[in-house]
């Protein structure tokens, strides 16, 4: 849950320990988010592009993230989406399927056969012509992925590696070209980077080895996906190709020798890209659109297998060679040549259109009185009209006036209980001071709030969190005046002060105060207000 701020314990300001409450919230809601469990780099970068448009987040579990509240929401999954047809998912991840459809749609494609024994993959290498490519049916990231088999036995011995991945093997002609990711978001392409497998290059005087080490000191390189590029790693792999050139871990090669280390060019397994977005001949770019059509994915990555992208694919001989309907970003937004592309952009422009809403009102009720009936009676006039209205009360959290907490849910979870609920159109919280100066507030900005008191608050925590609250609210803000001069309240520089009288034992003022805040008639709430009362009465 992504709460903007918990108020702090005893300890005067000057005192207060880096890790309070208080400071945690302070910092950019994406940072809080990410220590509860490390997200990958890209997905940070999706929460700061959303918060960049006031969209707020909540994490869910995972890499399950929700942009927006309530009945406005949407959620990602890596790069898909709620927009992410199932169907489409599954034909994507099923590479022979996907070559079947495009085909369909005259798309190019490998010559290919499909296997479930090792002597059939061998066989189907005979028919297409070493070397060939063996690989999953399904599978994603290079996984399994054995390019250049020139030999029965190394089909066969690929076939064994393969099946770990999957029963079902591709054999495939080795196509001579550059491997090309193309992004299309939304039926467009919007970014296309050439990729380079994981290597070093020589300078002549350290071994392999200490020029892998050198690499992985770049402040780049990382842990897979937690940091913009993958560290370099030897394996059996890395030591197989060393072999083929006659090198080892400890040779030295040449001044400027590019040596690989992998045959795919996989983000996540080393490799780094080259954007080639600007240079990217219109029949590519509308074949990338076409393949992306074709399986239905809103976000696609499309890869080509082709020797000159600024060139039509067609008289190359280039092919599509498979399509993921969850691509990496990181190859765009963080290449090693070229310009970083904007693909976030297109994903919130597809996510919420200009214009279209992310946040359901919210409005809080905190204080010393009687919130509770404030917040009731609001929740009773707002759902009068029809709106879908969440309440989190201290007793409970209800929608349209049913409970739907199984009980015992109370502050932040009771909040985002809300938040995450498609059907709800408009929130409203009940916040005890004490819960606040505890928990926090369970959400970033509110529209609205109430401070409700019959009695005076002392100095300390509960006066720091009744701020807070107020600080919360961007557009209104209800209270008494003489609360807010003794208690010397800041409210947001944007926020309209709603003055009203009384003790904070009659939730009628507040309570319309609210509504005409959230925009409802004045004349129209006391009708609303005398049939509460006569069916209270009744």
């Amino acid at each position: 849950m992504v709460s903007r701020t918990a108020a702090a314990k005893a300890a005067p300001r000057a005192k207060r320990s880096p890790a309070s409450p208080l400071d945690r919230e302070r910092r950019p809601a994406s940072v809080q988010i990410a220590e509860q469990e490390q997200l990958p780099v890209q997905d940070m970068a999706i929460l700061q592009a959303a918060q960049a448009r006031d969209i707020p987040v909540l994490r869910i579990a995972g890499r399950l993230i929700q942009l927006g509240h309530g009945r406005y929401q949407q959620r990602l999954n890596g790069t898909e989406t709620t927009h992410t047809n199932i169907v489409s998912n599954d034909l994507a991840s099923n590479k022979d399927y996907a070559r079947r459809i495009f085909r369909a749609f005259g798309l190019p494609v490998p010559r290919y056969e499909r296997v479930q024994q090792k002597e059939e993959a061998v066989a189907a290498a005979r028919r297409i012509g070493f070397p060939v490519v063996v690989k999953p049916n399904r599978g994603n990231m290079g996984e399994g992925v054995s390019v250049g088999m020139k030999t029965p036995q190394e089909v066969r011995d690929a076939f064994a590696r393969t099946r770990g991945h999957g029963r079902s093997v591709l054999v495939e002609e080795v196509v001579d070209g550059a491997d090309y990711r193309m992004l299309v978001i939304n039926g467009k392409l919007v970014a296309a980077a050439k990729r380079i497998p994981a290597h070093v290059v020589g300078d002549g005087v350290h071994s392999v080895e200490e020029l892998v080490r050198r690499a992985n000191r770049d402040s780049r390189r990382g842990d897979r996906h937690l940091s913009t590029w993958t560290r370099l790693e030897f394996d059996d792999q890395s030591d197989q190709i060393l072999a083929e050139h006659r090198y080892r871990r400890d040779s030295i090669p040449y001044e400027r020798e590019i040596v690989y280390l992998r045959r795919v060019a996989n983000t996540s397994a080393g490799g780094t890209s080259i954007d080639v977005t600007d240079q990217v001949h219109p029949e590519n770019r509308l074949a990338a659109e076409r393949a992306a059509m074709a399986i239905g994915l809103d976000i696609a990555g499309v890869d080509l297998l082709v020797r000159d992208i600024s060139q039509p694919m067609g008289p190359q001989g280039g092919v599509i060679c498979e399509i993921n309907s969850r691509p990496g970003l990181r190859k765009h937004l963080w290449p090693a040549e070229g310009k970083a592309r904007d693909v976030l952009g297109p994903i919130m422009d597809m996510l919420f259109p200009k214009g279209s809403p992310s946040r359901i009102p919210i409005t809080v009720v905190t204080g010393l009185g009687d919130t509770r009936s404030v917040a009731c009676m609001l929740a009773d006039l707002l759902a009068a009209d029809g709106t879908k209205v969440g309440l989190a009360a201290d007793n409970g959290v209800f929608i349209n006036g049913v409970r739907v907490d199984g009980g015992a849910v109370k502050g932040p979870a009771a909040t985002r209980m809300l938040l995450l609920d498609p059907t709800v159109e408009l929130a409203i919280i009940e916040l005890p001071l004490s819960e606040v100066s505890l928990n926090g507030l369970g959400y970033d900005w509110a529209d609205a709030c109430a401070i409700v008191n019959d009695q005076p608050i002392e100095p300390g925590d509960l006066t720091r969190a009744l701020n807070l609250v107020v600080s919360s609210a961007r557009s209104h803000v209800v209270m008494r005046a003489e609360d807010a001069e003794t208690h010397r309240l800041k409210p947001h520089p944007a926020a309209k002060l709603w003055s009203v009288s009384g003790d904070g034992r009659d939730a009628a003022p507040y309570a319309t105060a609210l509504a005409q805040c959230l925009g409802r008639d004045r004349a129209d709430l006391e009708r609303r207000l005398a049939n509460l009362s006569q069916s209270h009465g009744e």
